[in-house]
């Protein structure tokens, strides 16, 4: 709040208490606050409650701009906030004031109460959104208001409604860890999809996610060179590693991360005077141009579709805007990009200790990895248990003292399997 606001004492007409005057810092318009009537025309007491109003609006105490139009806030958020946030996060944003605008069609900045954010909640409700959606919504619009509040525009945050949780374990991803046959599907049908004269560079890519557990933005930008920034390979020391810059990674921070075993081997495979630019070039299927991370999220699910791989279906109720009638269809959800990591995930959580897993993942915390990739699976859990109970019996039975077998229950196809896709697309 600005120190040049000056609360002034003025009257608005005779025989009407006297009013507070002073300059809104945030629009440039004057703004009246009546002394009300036990002041009445007492000019000391009002110059008093002058003293009192001004010391509040300097130290921040009174909301000053709850009147805002609610297009003038939207504006300020974009142009203050969001250039300091991620991309994909201001796109976010701009979806939930859209909806906003839609279905609540608030006039004013202080209109967004606990009512009208109820209101809100129960629209996108009606629309079809998953309670996890709406959650992301409110989070978001949560952000916003607090930062309303920290400038004194509005009062303080508004109540916000609560969501329904989903039960523990349950639906906790959106999709599953595709089998190596369905990997086999999906690099059939990349040249549907493609077409012959790139699709050896997409299979190239649908290995490398297979192997690597790289995020799809990860994989686009991963490169041979560059140590600025980026996501780069580092060949040079002992076992490959990635280099990835605070501006390109998730965590926002340099790190020096571990790659796994069959990934590194099959980077080795390209020869040392190829390893140039980026590790992954999917050009567009038609003019050959670079793509973005979420056109390249995109066709790739189309090859998943084409393959006939689903990873999920659900219930979802749509409304025609034209009836207004309420129907429900079964969403079905084809293998992604995120599926084939999910598919590394689940591979090597067979493999190492949640810790180990948590760095090959690049989760920010172990309970994300304990989250998604551990005890997710209760027959594999189960069929581990039991291996480990019949080695120790047959041990027993042969009156013999060698050291347990290794009983981990892992299914995923030998190294050498998909590698020759890999190398042929060099």
């Amino acid at each position: 709040m600005s120190e040049e606001i000056r609360v002034t004492v003025v009257s608005v007409g005779p025989g009407r208490p006297l009013s507070l005057r002073w300059i809104d810092p945030a629009t440039g318009k004057p703004k009246f606050e009546s002394v009300g009537p036990l002041v009445g025309r007492d000019k000391k007491k009002a110059e008093r409650a002058a003293r009192d109003l001004q010391r509040e609006l300097l130290e921040g105490k009174r909301a000053t701009n709850a009147k805002m139009p609610w297009g003038d806030f939207t504006v300020k958020y974009s142009q203050q906030v969001l250039p300091g946030l991620a991309e994909k996060t201001g796109l976010v944003v701009a979806t939930v004031f859209n909806s906003i605008d839609r279905l609540v069609k608030p006039a004013r900045l202080g209109d967004l109460n606990a009512v009208r954010l109820d209101e809100f909640a129960a629209l996108l409700r009606a629309e079809g959104k998953s309670e996890a959606s709406i959650r992301t919504y409110l989070a978001h619009l949560h952000g916003a208001l607090a930062w309303a509040a920290k400038l004194k525009w509005i009062r303080a945050v508004p109540e916000f409604p609560t969501t329904q949780r989903a039960p523990k374990g349950s639906g906790v991803m959106k999709g599953r860890p595709i089998a190596g046959e369905e990997l086999w599907k999906m690099l059939k049908a990349t040249r549907k999809v493609i077409g012959p004269k790139y699709a050896k560079h997409w299979r190239r890519l649908l290995v490398g996610l297979w192997w690597g557990g790289l995020r799809i933005g990860e994989a686009v930008a991963l490169r041979w060179d560059g140590l600025s920034a980026g996501l780069v390979v580092d060949m040079a020391s002992r076992r490959p590693m990635l280099r990835v810059s605070a501006s390109a990674e998730k965590g926002n921070r340099d790190r020096l991360l571990p790659l796994a075993p069959e990934f590194c081997r099959l980077l080795s495979r390209v020869p040392a005077d190829k390893r140039r630019g980026k590790v992954f070039c999917v050009p567009h299927p038609k003019t050959g141009e670079a793509l973005s991370d979420w056109s390249v999220s995109v066709l790739i699910s189309e090859i998943g579709k084409r393959a006939g791989v689903k990873v999920n279906s659900h219930p979802k109720t749509k409304v025609d805007k034209k009836t207004g009638e309420r129907k429900t269809v079964e969403v079905v959800k084809f293998a992604s990009a995120h599926d084939l990591r999910r598919s590394f995930g689940e591979r090597w959580s067979e493999r190492v200790l949640p810790k180990v897993l948590m760095e090959l993942m690049r989760h920010e915390s172990i309970q994300t990895t304990m989250r998604f990739y551990c005890g997710q699976n209760a027959q594999r859990t189960a069929d581990a248990a039991w291996a480990a109970f019949e080695a120790v019996q047959a041990r027993q039975q042969a009156g013999t003292k060698t050291p347990p077998i290794n009983t981990s229950v892992n299914n995923a196809p030998d190294y050498g399997v998909f590698s020759e896709e890999y190398e042929n697309a060099n």
